[in-house]
Formats: structure tokens, C-alpha cells, sequence
């Protein structure tokens, strides 16, 4: 509480006052927010009381579901207030909404009752259709609450256990955000991905992978069709994966040879059902919206080709006159991205291999450890040069692990095999609740968060949002990589080795690991906020004293979040930071 409480409070007080007076324009707003809340916190131990039950506190009590979904959206959603516009902030009301959605079923059981206070903060004569000026797309916002149910309800059936239900809401709660908000053609590309490929594999896809794990347990073959062994993912009990009557019998019934066409007929239906999903859907979509009517396959090539002569040439040869660049910033700018992309093959190269050697001298977080030292050297300095363009690195990373997790927990030969076989020597506990491995994904989310906040912040106005060459870079865009990539493995590998001093709550961090976090995260940032300064940039007392502020507040946070994944948290709070005190 009170770490959030320090956030809240560096918000309010960052943009010179220009958050606060935000605050003041939607006092309503927010003030009928608070009251939801508090209302709702006060009220949930009347039940027992008015039966004349005691009341008993839990031995341990976790905070994260009422702090991480309800402040976080807020926070985020204020800290992109432009500075100097005396226009509204459009993404604080929706983030209340989405906030109250967010609350536990436990506090508000009626799920009608929930939508309808979810819903308050709309309820002023602003956001009347017939008043004066109303907010723009009132009336969109009112479908909020249950548009967050929904999702919510939809990835707890995919995704719990292994994504805990404070995670859960707090995604659905990104992802409504990036529905309704994405402008930029970086942001469209994700949405594009994300919305239009995870629904169209959901509703073409879902039932036949789960027929293809049913006849795979039924048959007793955890693996693929080369016999690789798929012992990632647990098998749930009976009673949680209840299945027809009949299907048992009917897969225990065919041969093995029956069995293996089966599976390889479902697979191909995956496969075929992704392929069509790319080109008949995701591909006019992101020409149409994202790229100014260019097919995606076409303009790809010119991003990254266009200063190569040879390129050149068959453009001359085929279309005469179409030109070679789709971007500004012409050859030298696609050479960088050929370099960066060069380079970071490089790393992923050597570290895999690296890992790969020692793998049986080291433990399983030392493996994973060297995942996050790899991050950063990817991010920290390279991952800056061309923002726009990690930006879209990125959402396509996400896509993909996100393709090959399904393709291993659907257990699809042949590939679903070789895909878990690499991942077993890096997966933990955590990894074995349910069926998805997180810790790939999150690591990459944690990454991204710099990038993707930083630039749904910036000004639409300032020139091509493919080319940032001349325009300021903000150091909260590796605000992520600095608490993923070195803190998080700094306070891992120094806590786990010389961690004596215990910090006096549950969860077993050390002190010594934290200093290590927040010694790891000021090296970063100070090396990122001197590869991104300018001539006049300074580093005054002040200077480090907010660098160390980061930092600290990082390593607190890190040592004592429970119910939801640090690589998460602990990045979306350091960016805040950042951003609020204007590093």
C-alpha cells in the first residue's frame, strides 16, 4: 500500500501540475470512482457481521487483486497526459470504468450490480449526448464493463492456472485499451495481431485442439509424431477437462495408425486455419489501416530493402517508377534496420548456444537468468535507435511465441514436440501450473511495455510514425529492459547466492537482492539516459536522486508482489516513475 501510495503520489505531482489539474477537470469522475471503491471495500464484511458471524482476517493477506488491476490502468492512463495541452486526457475515463470492471466478484458479487457502478463515472451531464459538448464516445464506453467480463471469462477458460486472476484482469484490461485506443500504424499492427489472429484462431481452432490433447491423453501419447516427449504440460484432472460421455470410448477405440491420421488431420486444419486467418484477414487490414493501402508482403520488403542496390534493381525491372522506400528516412534508415536486425540475430545466436553448452553445470535460473542478460543487450542501446521499428519487432515476437505455445500445448505435430523438448531445461514451477509457459511470454512483455506505452503517449502530430529521427527519445522506453533484463536477474542471482538478511514478510527475498536490483536498475538507467541525452542534459543531485528513486521503488515492489508475475508489475511501475519524474 504504501509503495503505491509513493506512485500515486509521483503521478499527481509530475508534469508540472499538469496531471493534478487533469485530476481537477474529472473530479467527478473520480470522485464517483473512490466512492464505488470504498463503498465496495467497506461493504464486504456486512454479510457476516449482520448474520453475527466473527470476523476473521486472512493469515495472509494479498493486496495485489485490489491494487494491481484497480490503480495501474489509472496511473498509466494519467502519466499520458500531454504536457502544455489544456485539451482532456481521452484515456482517463475508459480506465476508470475498466478499473471498477476490475474488481474481485468477491467485493460485488451481482455481476449486473458490478456493470452498473463500473459505470458511474459516466454518469455526469458531460457525457449526455444532448449536452453542450459531450465526451466523445460516451455511449462506446457504456459497453465497457461488459466487454471486460467477457474477455476476462474467455482467457481464464484459456489461460488459469497458469495466469493467476489478478493477471487476468489486468490484460483484458490492456487489451480492451489497445482495442479502443490503437491510432498508430505500430499500434494498429499489434491489435490487428492480437484481436483479429487470437479470435479468429480462437472461434476456427479451439475446438479441434482440443480433440487433437483429448485423442493424444486417450491414447496415452504426450507427444508428437516423432515420439518427442511432451512433459511440459501437466495433465489437468477429470473433473476440471470434463469431455463427452462418448469421446473416450470413440478415441480409445481407433488404431494407432487411425490415431496418427487423426492427428495429423487436425493439425493441418490449424495450420490451414492460421494461414487463412494472415492472408484473408490480417493482411487487408493492416494495408488498409496501417499502412496506407500497401500490401503488407509489398511494404515489408521496402522497410527493410530499400537501400540495398539489388533491391533496387528488381524494382526497376518489375514495377519502373513505383520507387524503393514506403518510409521517410530513404536507404540509410532500412540499412539501420538491416544492422539491428543483423545484430540481434547475433545475440539470440550466441546466448542460445552459450546456454546451451553449460546447460547441464548450471541450475534452471542461472538458464533463465541469461534470457534477461540477453534483453538487455539487445534493448538497452540498439533497441532505441529506431523505436517505431522495435516497437513492431516486438508485437511480431509476441505473435509468434504466442503461435508456438499453442502449437506445444495442442500438442499439433510436428513441431509441438521439438518446441517443448528446448523449452524443458528452462521452465519452473510456475511454468507447470496450468497450460501455457509464461515466463518467455512475460519476459517479452515485460520488454515491451517501454516501448508500447511510450508511443501510444506520443504525439500522433510530430511527423512519420515510422521515422524518429530527430525527435526526442524518452528514456522510459527502456525503463522495461532495465527492470527485467538487469534487475530482475541481478536481485535473482545475488539474492539466491549471498542472501543473508531476510526481509520480514512472506515471499523470502533478501535485502542483499534487492540492493542488487537497485544497483542493476541505476547502472541501466544511467547508461540508458546517457546514450538518449542531449547536449544540455544534465546530472545534477536531483538527476541521480530520481534515478535512484526508480530503482528503489522497483526493488521494493519486487520484493514483495505476490499473486502476480514481477516482470509484469515491476516494469509498468518503473515506467510511471520515469515518466512522472521526468527522467
Amino acid at each position: 500500500m504504501g509503495l503505491m501510495g509513493i506512485l500515486v503520489g509521483i503521478v499527481l505531482c509530475s508534469r508540472e501540475g499538469r496531471i493534478w489539474s487533469e485530476v481537477g477537470i474529472r473530479k467527478q469522475e473520480f470522485t464517483a470512482w473512490a466512492a464505488v471503491l470504498f463503498t465496495a471495500l467497506a461493504s464486504y464484511p456486512l454479510p457476516s457481521l449482520l448474520h453475527g458471524e466473527p470476523l476473521v482476517l486472512p493469515r495472509s493477506l494479498d493486496l495485489s487483486p485490489l491494487l494491481y488491476p484497480i490503480v495501474f490502468p489509472i496511473m498509466v492512463a494519467l502519466s499520458m497526459t500531454k504536457e502544455n495541452i489544456k485539451s482532456k486526457n481521452p484515456f482517463v475515463v475508459s480506465n476508470l470504468i475498466l478499473s471498477l470492471s476490475s474488481l474481485p466478484p468477491t467485493l460485488i458479487p451481482s455481476r449486473d450490480l458490478r456493470w452498473t457502478l463500473s459505470l458511474l463515472p459516466l454518469a455526469f451531464p458531460s457525457h449526455f449526448p444532448r449536452w453542450p459538448n459531450p465526451e466523445p464516445n460516451s455511449d462506446a464506453l457504456s459497453f465497457l464493463p461488459p466487454l471486460h467480463f467477457v474477455l476476462s471469462s474467455v482467457l481464464t477458460s484459456l489461460l488459469h492456472p497458469s495466469l493467476s486472476s489478478t493477471e487476468l484482469r489486468m490484460i483484458a484490461t490492456a487489451l480492451i485499451n489497445l482495442l479502443i485506443y490503437a491510432s498508430s500504424p505500430q499500434a494498429i499492427i499489434l491489435k490487428a495481431v492480437l484481436w483479429g489472429g487470437g479470435l479468429g484462431t480462437l472461434i476456427l481452432c479451439e475446438d479441434v485442439i482440443r480433440w487433437n490433447v483429448n485423442l493424444a491423453r486417450s491414447k496415452g501419447q504426450a507427444s508428437d509424431s516423432e515420439g518427442e516427449p511432451l512433459n511440459i504440460t501437466p495433465k489437468a484432472p477429470m473433473s476440471a477437462r470434463p469431455k463427452p460421455v462418448s469421446q473416450k470410448p470413440f478415441y480409445t477405440a481407433l488404431t494407432r495408425e487411425q490415431a496418427r491420421k487423426r492427428k495429423l488431420a487436425y493439425s493441418l486444419w490449424v495450420y490451414g486455419s492460421i494461414v487463412c486467418i494472415v492472408i484473408m484477414a490480417l493482411r487487408p487490414y493492416i494495408g488498409k489501416y496501417a499502412l496506407g493501402g500497401v500490401d503488407p508482403f509489398l511494404w515489408a520488403p521496402g522497410y527493410l530493402l530499400c537501400g540495398q542496390s539489388w533491391y533496387q534493381n528488381i524494382v526497376d525491372t518489375i514495377a519502373p517508377g513505383s520507387g524503393y522506400c514506403v518510409t521517410e528516412g530513404a536507404a540509410s534508415a532500412a540499412n539501420l534496420r538491416l544492422l539491428i536486425i543483423g545484430y540481434w540475430l547475433l545475440v539470440l545466436a550466441v546466448g542460445i548456444s552459450l546456454v546451451t553448452a553449460v546447460l547441464a553445470h548450471i541450475e534452471v535460473d542461472t538458464r533463465r537468468k541469461v534470457f534477461h542478460g540477453m534483453v538487455v543487450i539487445m534493448f538497452l542501446i540498439p533497441g532505441v535507435l529506431d523505436p517505431a521499428f522495435t516497437y513492431l519487432g516486438l508485437s511480431l515476437t509476441l505473435a509468434v511465441f504466442l503461435l508456438l505455445d499453442t502449437v506445444r500445448a495442442g500438442q499439433l505435430p510436428p513441431f509441438s514436440g521439438k518446441i517443448a523438448v528446448f523449452l524443458q531445461p528452462f521452465v519452473d514451477g510456475r511454468d507447470l501450473k496450468g497450460p501455457v509457459i509464461v515466463s518467455h511470454v512475460f519476459l517479452l512483455l515485460g520488454c515491451s511495455v517501454g516501448w508500447w506505452f511510450t508511443l501510444a503517449s506520443a504525439d500522433s502530430q510530430a511527423g512519420d510514425a515510422w521515422d524518429w529521427s530527430g525527435r526526442r527519445i524518452d528514456l522510459a522506453f527502456v525503463s522495461g529492459v532495465v527492470c527485467v533484463g538487469l534487475g530482475d536477474a541481478a536481485a535473482s542471482l545475488i539474492g539466491r547466492r549471498f542472501g543473508r538478511t531476510k526481509w520480514g514478510w512472506r515471499g523470502g527475498k533478501s535485502v542483499e537482492g534487492s540492493l542488487a536490483f537497485t544497483s542493476a536498475v541505476m547502472t541501466g538507467l544511467s547508461v540508458g539516459r546517457w546514450w538518449v541525452g542531449t547536449e544540455t542534459q544534465t546530472w545534477s543531485l536531483v538527476d541521480w536522486a530520481k534515478i535512484a528513486t526508480v530503482g528503489l521503488w522497483g526493488s521494493m515492489v519486487e520484493a514483495v508482489v505476490t499473486g502476480v508475475n514481477d516482470n509484469i508489475v515491476v516494469p509498468v511501475g518503473a515506467w510511471i516513475v520515469v515518466r512522472g519524474l521526468g527522467l
